[in-house]
């Protein structure tokens, strides 16, 4: 099974009164992943599901993620995506993907969440952290049928896939 992780692109900085959930790309990083798109759409096997957080930066992101790579594919938006989640939940999930068969899924998300998540699947280690940039897109392969253990297969940084088009 193919799975992608992508980091939300550059959001609104903290200021008092705005919670961080509702911090939202700013033009620039909402800019930012539509030039990096254009190259999504040729790399991508296309996800039958996109798992986001809830948060409305990766809301956007996985809105452009999905109209550039995976136009057809059921958004999943679950806390199990949050900055501050368990990974575990998001390999439970990933591991339900991957025994129903599914080819390819992506998540879009947050740090410190997504390093975890990308370490646990390279190395089988729940606490092991592998950091992703913010609108970077991380391609990883599972290396069997029944085994999260997976190899990676790209990590493309956002200004990386924009030069590609």
């Amino acid at each position: 099974m193919w799975i992608y992780l992508l980091r939300h692109g550059v959001a609104e900085a903290s200021r008092p009164g705005l919670a961080d959930e509702d911090r939202a790309l700013t033009r620039d990083g909402l800019g930012g992943l539509h030039a990096a798109s254009r190259a999504w759409g040729r790399l991508v096997t296309a996800p039958s599901a996109v798992f986001c957080s809830p948060y409305a930066r990766a809301r956007q992101t996985a809105d452009v993620f999905s109209q550039a790579a995976a136009p057809s594919a059921a958004l999943r938006v679950d806390a199990s995506y949050t900055p501050s989640a368990d990974p575990a939940r998001a390999i439970a999930q990933l591991e339900e993907e991957m025994l129903s068969q599914t080819e390819s899924v992506a998540v879009i998300g947050h740090e410190p969440h997504l390093g975890y998540l990308l370490g646990s699947l390279l190395s089988a280690q729940p606490r092991q952290s592998v950091p992703l940039n913010t609108g970077m897109l991380v391609g990883v392969q599972t290396e069997g049928a029944t085994s999260l253990v997976a190899g990676l297969r790209f990590a493309l940084s956002q200004e990386a896939a924009a030069s590609l088009t």
